[in-house]
């Protein structure tokens, strides 16, 4: 029981670390918005699952409010994704692309599954590792989508300048 808040601290240790430092100061508010719109799909898409008990999480920070894993996937989640899509580059071939989403992907589910593996952070009730890998590929896709239609206007966030 130990470890677990010791992983759960640690998780918001390094996403307050992981945000200040690969977040360019520039490029803040896309990552706040990032990490808001991720939380948001996050937050429909968990609701069911861990009624229905696709997921399941034994150790809660608020026993007594939700069984959801909030510092997973309401805070550390989120904060990769945001450091995941202010740190893409659009200009990249759509193979690059790609390989990044897929690498990021990837060892995000494997983070997910070592959670789920050694610890009782997470519990994989009927979905297995590939229903997680399809879930966090769906949640990357669509939150990525909406931030992309969000800064598709750069004239919305330029400031207008006043000619004295």
């Amino acid at each position: 029981m130990i470890m677990e808040y010791f992983i759960l601290a640690a998780m918001w240790v390094f996403g307050f670390v992981g945000f200040i430092l690969f977040i360019p100061h520039k490029d803040r508010r896309k990552g706040f918005l990032a990490l808001m719109v991720f939380q948001a799909f996050i937050w429909l898409c968990d609701m069911p699952s861990f009624t229905f008990g696709l997921l399941s999480a034994p150790v809660w920070e608020f026993p007594k409010a939700t069984d959801l894993a909030i510092t997973i996937n309401y805070f550390f989640y989120p904060v990769l994704f945001s450091i995941y899509y202010v740190n893409q580059k659009p200009q990249e071939t759509k193979w690059t692309r790609f390989t990044y989403f897929f690498v990021w992907i990837s060892a995000i589910t494997i983070f997910d599954i070592i959670i789920e593996k050694y610890t009782d952070l997470l519990e994989y009730g009927f979905l297995t590792w590939y229903g997680m890998w399809i879930y966090i590929v769906f949640l990357f896709f669509v939150s990525q989508a909406c931030c992309n239609w969000f800064f598709k206007d750069k004239a919305l966030f330029q400031a207008e300048r006043r000619e004295t």
